[in-house]
């Protein structure tokens, strides 16, 4: 099968067949939420890491019997397959403070899951340096926690191979973005998106080799279609590449992401041969541009946004929001009171709710959008004509 379609394929469901035949081999699985978590702790006690996901949900009637209705719904339908027995086959999941409806997923897990390991990562609010140590001391609880309940060691030179590992399909992803942000672009946002999905939900030697057979793929195939628009897509919760493949279905294509999901993911270079492995992963974890549940460097994290809407040549920025999610709303009201001010691209806000993508509403929201940006385009080169003349 072709590399992006066999990717496509393995992100439809939140376990593919790569995962259960690792599974089958006897090797543990341990599911976890939020970019926050490394995943090379996970590997380093012998577990896979899974990304929770609700992929291949249909509704969230299980989640919704004890969660409130106000709470976003991609944490109801991630608990609701939990209910529904579509991740038994976990050994263990880690749960962390990264919002109230993660905390009340983690309730549910521990009371109603039939999980055998809770762990819980307390992440500080704050990317300072007075409080790394802490997030340090956390991580180290949760290696020798994990550990202990999959009879496996504490070992430094486990952990270097788990940061090897997962930096070598951080390469391959840091390789692709040539791909999307350069003049000729051969991958779309959407798959962009389920490429970076893949690499987090599938056994590193398997996410490395598809990498490699689409890196090598892709110069032979012609260029995409000279979109409308160049756009950035940020914000909150995103696994589901069919909503990009909305966006871009107007004619745009999204050539930068600030999410979670997807370029976020991709840390800074950690080198695995540093002399104390598990300081030198928390750094490139706790310091990289933070996400919306971090608190007071919102003006960091505008800066790096901008500096990336630079670099990507982006006309404009599209903003979602899973609706309910608290971070993300306080993001959006600080971007729409800085956004009038700057000298930035336009932004597109939009809410949206989990394992649903409104096609025809999302189409006419984004054909508006390409339609403003098309004639700020025109109007900013008649300024320069005028000024050349």
């Amino acid at each position: 099968m072709e590399p992006l379609q066999q990717i496509r394929a393995w992100v439809s469901e939140a376990a593919s067949p790569p995962v259960h035949a690792w599974k089958a081999s006897g090797k543990p699985v341990v599911g976890y939420f939020c970019a926050y978590t490394p995943p090379e702790l996970l590997l380093a006690a012998g577990a896979l890491p899974l990304r929770f996901r609700g992929a291949g949900s249909e509704d969230s009637e299980l989640g919704d019997a004890y969660l409130s209705g106000r709470l976003c719904t991609f944490v109801r339908h991630v608990v609701s397959l939990v209910l529904d027995g579509r991740y038994d086959f976990l050994d263990g999941q880690v749960s962390l403070n990264t919002c109230d409806h993660v905390r009340r997923a983690s309730d549910v897990f521990v009371k109603k899951s039939r999980i055998a390991f809770h762990g819980f990562l307390s992440v500080p609010r704050s990317p300072r340096e007075s409080l790394f140590p802490y997030y340090v001391s956390e991580l180290r609880k949760l290696w020798e926690q994990l550990c202990q309940h999959l009879g496996t060691e504490v070992d430094p030179d486990a952990l270097r191979a788990a940061i090897a590992a997962y930096e070598a399909v951080r390469e391959r992803l840091r390789a692709l973005d040539a791909f999307r942000t350069g003049d000729e672009v051969r991958l779309s946002g959407a798959d962009a998106l389920a490429v970076h999905i893949a690499a987090q939900v599938l056994p590193p030697a398997v996410a490395l080799a598809s990498l490699d057979a689409l890196l090598d793929s892709l110069p032979q195939k012609s260029p995409l279609p000279r979109p409308r628009a160049r756009l950035m897509l940020l914000g909150a919760e995103l696994d589901e590449p069919d909503y990009v493949r909305a966006i871009e279905s107007v004619g745009a294509l999204v050539v930068a992401d600030e999410l979670c999901f997807g370029s976020r993911w991709v840390v800074p270079p950690i080198d695995p041969s540093s002399s104390d492995p598990l300081e030198a992963l928390a750094r490139a974890y706790f310091f990289r541009p933070s996400c919306a549940r971090m608190m007071g460097d919102f003006p960091q994290r505008w800066a790096h946004l901008q500096q990336r809407a630079r670099a990507a040549r982006v006309d404009g920025v599209v903003f979602q929001r899973l609706l309910f999610c608290d971070p993300w709303g306080a993001d959006q009201h600080n971007m729409m009171y800085r956004e009038k001010d700057s000298n930035g691209p336009p932004v597109l806000y939009l809410t949206r709710e989990y394992g649903t993508v409104p096609t025809g509403q999302l189409r006419t929201r984004m054909q508006a959008f390409l339609e403003r940006l098309e004639v700020a385009g025109s109007n900013a080169r008649r300024g320069s004509h005028d000024d050349g003349a």
